[in-house]
């Protein structure tokens, strides 16, 4: 599928706390070390850390385009989660409507690598586990099946920075639909989500989200596969970014919009990928606690980048590969509000190897380094060493693990300060209890290194949750996560989710 644009504002993330009744997943589409030039990760890591640390984690539309992406590369046509009792040999009794079954276009490529981002999807023997007999049974609209739900939850946050504490009760809907093509070739799937945020007591401020995405997979020759996608998100800043306003009761909103193409082409034993991603990202205005408000309008951006990779299609479960980025952001105001000019240019260079191990085990994992040139003089370079990767791994039947590194270079809004360097890792265990209940916790540590005199800070996650199916349509679902901030010489910042809500789908 082509690279999903989903713009990280700083640290990579849209909010905190970190929720583990999200998954991880985390494989981001973040990429395995591939970067937008506004240090965007865009590639399947990013989901990786993205579901492991929003309030709302990964949705399940992102979550089945995860996987798929995941399973195409391995050259599977379609993955379904385990629904055996691990613990029993016992059949559970689904409801007995039967799910809208897709047989997804199969591209003819004789190999593929790991990363989906930057590589096609490549035909070989699908991997195909039991039905799941929860999984969502779809609605068919012509060529497409359409996958709506809505979860239904009352959370309570919590967050204390040490010289204040603010709390609030609150009602969180989340509305999702996907509609998935049935072609004989091709694939596109659009997926849309609405979270409606309402306070019920309490202070703080309401969190409102909006996403939408599509993913075309064009199946040009069996030698070439293109890639197209397109993604806007709207949210407001995370209060932990690195850019966030300091004490303010509601943070900016964000809008971001981003396209992504690709093409890759089988040259004898390697397969040659460029991929070519653009982005627009506009700020709103942040509201202080006297009642006034800070507009961040002179962060607005566009971003290009220019990725080209090489993998050496060696015929094992080893594939070793090459990466090249080039990129520039350019702001709206030549200046910024503090006569900075942060537009800049991003470079990097990576190799690493991709892993094919079947069901069992899949990653990748790549080093290099990254540098950022910041157009104002004054400012030296953002530079770092960078470590990228994701991996799947089920050690047992019913139980899956997800981990997930990314480095991401951030610019910053402090006078006289370049920005930072975000280093990022994440993991989530899912364990099916039962046929129609499983439990998951999570795991996440960031570390933001500031290029200047800024503390350092460095981020700490945790998370549980489960999902208790009663039947193919209707769940209950729960989620406790805590986070926990703390900067070189200054104050700390805890952070307590709490969620508890049903879900239904059809």
């Amino acid at each position: 599928m082509a690279p999903r644009c989903r713009t990280s504002y700083g640290s990579g993330f849209y909010k905190y706390p970190l929720r583990a009744g999200a998954i991880l997943l985390a494989l981001c589409t973040s990429l395995s070390g591939v970067q937008t030039a506004s240090g965007q990760a865009i590639a399947d890591e990013d989901f990786l850390l993205r579901g492991l640390t929003d309030e709302g984690g990964l949705s399940d539309n992102e979550r089945r385009r995860l996987l798929r992406d995941i399973d195409e590369a391995e050259g599977t046509a379609l993955r379904t989660d385990r629904i055996d009792d691990p613990g029993t040999n016992a059949t559970f009794e689904a409801d007995p409507d039967e799910p809208q079954t897709l047989n997804p276009a199969q591209p003819v490529q004789t190999r593929g690598t790991i990363n989906p981002s930057t590589q096609p999807v490549v035909q070989g023997t699908a991997r195909r586990d039991e039905d799941n007999p929860f999984e969502p049974v779809g609605i068919r609209v012509g060529t497409f099946i359409m996958r709506p739900s809505i979860t239904q939850q009352i959370a309570h946050e919590s967050d204390s920075d040490g010289s204040s504490n603010t709390s609030r009760t609150y009602s969180r809907t989340v509305l999702e639909t996907e509609f998935e093509s049935d072609w004989s070739r091709h694939q596109l799937v659009i997926g849309a989500e609405q979270v409606i945020d309402r306070t019920i007591s309490g202070d703080g401020s309401e969190d409102p989200s909006t996403s939408v995405a599509a993913d075309l997979r064009l199946d040009l020759s069996s030698t070439t596969t293109a890639n197209l996608g397109l993604d806007y998100q709207f949210g407001r800043e995370d209060p932990t970014d690195a850019n966030a306003v300091t004490n303010a009761v509601a943070q900016a909103e964000v809008h971001d919009f981003a396209a992504a193409g690709s093409l890759s082409h089988l040259f004898g034993s390697w397969r040659g990928t460029a991929t070519i991603n653009g982005g627009r990202t506009t700020f709103g205005s942040a509201e202080l606690s006297d009642g006034t408000f800070v507009s961040l309008a002179d962060r607005n951006q566009s971003n290009y980048t220019l990725t080209l990779r090489a993998g050496l299609e060696t015929g094992s479960a080893y594939r070793p590969f090459f990466e090249a980025d080039g990129g520039q952001i350019i702001y709206d105001d030549t200046l910024d509000a503090s006569g900075f000019d942060r537009s800049s240019t991003t470079y990097g260079l990576r190799a690493g190897v991709a892993a094919d191990f079947g069901e069992k085990l899949t990653g990748e994992i790549a080093v290099g380094y990254a540098q950022r040139d910041i157009n104002d003089s004054r400012l030296e370079p953002i530079q770092a060493f960078t470590v990228d990767g994701f991996a799947t791994w089920s050690p047992r039947r019913g139980t899956d693990v997800l981990m997930g590194l990314a480095t991401t270079l951030e610019d910053s809004t402090t006078a006289n300060e370049p920005g930072s360097v975000f280093y990022a890792a994440t993991m989530e265990i899912t364990r099916q209890l039962h046929a129609n209940l499983s439990a998951n916790v999570s795991g996440f540590v960031g570390w933001r290194d500031y290029v200047g005199a800024t503390p350092n800070e460095t981020i700490f996650g945790a998370g549980a949750g489960f999902t208790w199916w009663w039947n193919r349509y209707f769940a209950l679902n729960g989620d406790i996560t805590y986070e926990k901030t703390t900067s070189d010489g200054g104050t700390d910042q805890d952070d307590l989710f709490v969620g508890l809500g049903v879900k239904i789908q059809r």
